[in-house]
């Protein structure tokens, strides 16, 4: 066969009409399972790759999504794309992954481009209240829009993140178990915070259980999270225990207790979120939450498929005890 196979190919090899091998590969009803499988099949021996070009002018899709995260150096995000490109390459598209760094001006910068590029639907892990949500809505009406780890109160659009309220309930009851009775909090400030649940259920929770809560803004990257937490730790009452947004965080949690001195476990407890895989190799190991963040990914890119019908994501967490939690010194 010269050159690169068509659709005209697949359906001849499969003995099938193309209108027939257009609906396998496009995921459409109509098509027995047994013939499904066996054209998927062909077109895989084949190497057949649909020409996304032909596939837009005559479906009006693009078979692409685009991803703005805030904060593409946390890991975080990392696996969450990598299940969304899985659950993408299924139907043979792709995503677009973008980074606002917590700035509200590049966020809606983000927005004009993903929407000039015709991306099928928009994931977003907004910055702040969520305009660029409604910029989004504005420049593309009717195509999906999925918001990512935040609160989000805009009609039309699919939330998908792990269980907020559960996850600070884990670690707050958890901290209260070994004997703490004031626990800190750090959360993004709060022109850029999404996650407003998270905070409001610790207050909670930490009210409902007669703990002192300590709330800390801080921007969630490493050099000021070490900033804060070392001035923390050096202040009149510094922390025996704290709660972080993220695994991520936590590393500069650690960096900061290393450089003043303070043992973590021992002195200082620390409860992470995320388990990254390098989060048990830290000494001592940290205790956190674990969720699946692959599956996040691809819940995503299923709600943002054209009329997938479904509602919100709610990914389930675990509390994983490791040695960075202990009793008050």
């Amino acid at each position: 066969m010269a050159g690169r196979p068509s659709i005209r190919d697949v359906a001849e090899q499969a003995g099938v009409s193309t209108a027939l091998a257009s609906f396998a590969l496009n995921d459409r009803d109509g098509v027995a399972a047994d013939t499904k499988a066996r054209i998927l099949q062909v077109a895989t021996d084949l190497g057949y790759r649909a020409d996304p070009t032909a596939r837009a002018l005559r479906t009006g899709l693009s078979g692409s999504y685009g991803m703005l995260v805030r904060n593409m150096q946390n890991p975080y995000f990392l696996e969450i794309l990598r299940g969304a490109q899985d659950a993408a390459s299924e139907h043979g598209g792709t995503v677009f992954a973008v980074d606002s760094a917590y700035s509200v001006e590049r966020e809606r910068e983000h927005v004009h481009h993903l929407a000039q590029q015709r991306v099928d639907g928009l994931a977003i892990a907004p910055v702040g209240s969520g305009d660029a949500v409604d910029l989004w809505q504005e420049r593309c009406p009717g195509r999906p829009t999925v918001v990512v780890n935040a609160v989000s109160h805009q009609e039309g659009v699919v939330r998908v993140g792990p269980d907020n309220v559960r996850a600070v309930d884990l670690a707050v009851d958890h901290l209260h178990e070994l004997g703490h009775r004031r626990i800190t909090f750090y959360s993004a400030p709060a022109g850029v915070m999404a996650d407003h649940d998270r905070l409001e259920r610790f207050l909670q929770r930490c009210a409902e259980l007669g703990v002192t809560a300590h709330p800390v803004e801080t921007e969630l990257n490493l050099d000021e999270a070490y900033r804060a937490t070392c001035a923390l730790l050096d202040g009149p009452e510094p922390p025996a225990a704290i709660i972080t947004n993220s695994d991520f965080t936590a590393h500069a949690v650690y960096r900061a207790a290393r450089d003043r001195g303070v043992q973590v476990g021992a002195r200082l407890s620390v409860v992470g979120h995320d388990d990254l895989a390098t989060s048990q190799l830290l000494d001592p190991p940290l205790t956190t939450l674990r969720l699946d963040r692959f599956e996040i990914g691809r819940a995503i890119v299923g709600r943002l498929r054209p009329d997938s019908g479904l509602g919100d994501h709610v990914q389930p967490v675990e509390l994983v005890v490791r040695g960075s939690t202990a009793p008050p010194d």
